[in-house]
C-alpha cells in the first residue's frame, strides 16, 4: 500500500496535459491546458478554502459545510493535497464560476480510483488564461488495487472534466448529459453574489 501512495506522490510532480478532452465536452473557446495535484504541508485545523465537495469512486457529493475531520481524516495534522486546472478561456464572455472534477483512472482497467468534485468562483477574464487551485484534506484516490504480494504496476490517468460554466452574462454552459440539479444551484449562487 505505501509503495502505491509513494508512486502517486511521485505522478504528482507531473503536471498533465494528457489527453484533451472531446471538443462537445467544453465549453466553446475554453481549453483546459494543464492540471495536477500535489501534496502539500498541514494545514490549519480549520481551513476556509477547504472545498472538496465529493471524493469517491461513483461521484456521490456529500454536504460541502461538512468539516474535513469528518470526512474521514481524524489527524488534525494530515496533510492538505493541492488540485489545479489552468484554463485558457478564447470566448467573448469571462467566467464567474465553474464546476469540475478531478478524475485518477486506472489505465489498465478504466476503473476510477478517485473522483473530487471542486466549485471555483475565480474569474477567467475574456482572452485570459488562469489556474484554479483548490486545497483538500482528501488524498487523490482512495482506492488501492492490490495484485497479489507483487509490487503493483497499475499505472493512472488522470483528467479534469468541466461540468458547469456560469459566465458573467449570466449565461450557462453545461456538460453533456449534467443533470439540472448539477448546474442550477451554481447558477443561483452566483446570481445571489
Amino acid at each position: 500500500m505505501n509503495f502505491v501512495f509513494a508512486f502517486l506522490l511521485c505522478l504528482s510532480a507531473i503536471p498533465c496535459s494528457g489527453q484533451e478532452p472531446p471538443k462537445d465536452q467544453t465549453p466553446p473557446g475554453v481549453m483546459i491546458r494543464k492540471y495536477k495535484w500535489e501534496k502539500i504541508g498541514p494545514g490549519p485545523i480549520v481551513d476556509s478554502t477547504f472545498k472538496a465537495e465529493a471524493d469517491s469512486p461513483n461521484g456521490t457529493t456529500s454536504d460541502p459545510n461538512t468539516p474535513a475531520q469528518a470526512s474521514g481524516v481524524k489527524d488534525q495534522n494530515a496533510p492538505f493535497f493541492l488540485y489545479s486546472v489552468e484554463l485558457k478561456n478564447d470566448s467573448s464572455k469571462a467566467i464567474k464560476a465553474i464546476l469540475w472534477n478531478y478524475l485518477i483512472i486506472d489505465s489498465a482497467t478504466n476503473e476510477e480510483l478517485g473522483r473530487h468534485e471542486f466549485v471555483s468562483f475565480e474569474k477567467v477574464g475574456s482572452n485570459a488564461v488562469r489556474a484554479l487551485t483548490v486545497r483538500s484534506r482528501l488524498t487523490p484516490s482512495r482506492i488501492v488495487t492490490v495484485q497479489g504480494s507483487q509490487p503493483s504496476t497499475t499505472t493512472t490517468v488522470e483528467r479534469v472534466i468541466l461540468k458547469c460554466v456560469v459566465y458573467d452574462d449570466g449565461t450557462l454552459w453545461e456538460q453533456p448529459g449534467t443533470t439540472p440539479q448539477n448546474c442550477e444551484p451554481l447558477r443561483r449562487r452566483v446570481k445571489s453574489n
